[in-house]
């Protein structure tokens, strides 16, 4: 999408890279519990899980706001308008496995009534 919008090809490598990094730390909430929504696993205890997903946040921003780690990279400087979009669609191509929980989960109480 960004390369069609225009954007040269370092804008669409550093979108498309903080977008699957947030799709991966999604999916390691998300992976928690195949009953409990994604948000709910959160309140677990798991001194494990914050510190990689510390790790993971804290590593994204540094390679997206040290000039030198971009240029390892290849990467391109970016607006913060897209980085929250490359967040939101991250999360958002986690959020069907939550919705197909939820499916299981009803479809479990509805064969168990």
């Amino acid at each position: 999408w960004f390369w069609m919008q225009g954007q040269g090809e370092g804008e669409a490598r550093v979108l498309t890279f903080t977008t699957l990094v947030v799709a991966n730390l999604a999916l390691i909430v998300a992976n928690r519990s195949w009953r409990q929504p994604m948000l709910a696993t959160l309140g677990i205890p798991n001194r494990a899980m914050w510190w990689v997903l510390g790790g993971a946040v804290l590593f994204l921003g540094l390679v997206l706001g040290m000039p030198a780690l971009r240029e390892l990279f290849a990467f391109a400087p970016v607006h913060r308008a897209d980085v929250a979009l490359a967040l939101a669609a991250g999360t958002v191509s986690i959020v069907w496995f939550d919705v197909l929980k939820l499916v299981n989960r009803r479809r479990t109480l509805r064969s168990r009534a």
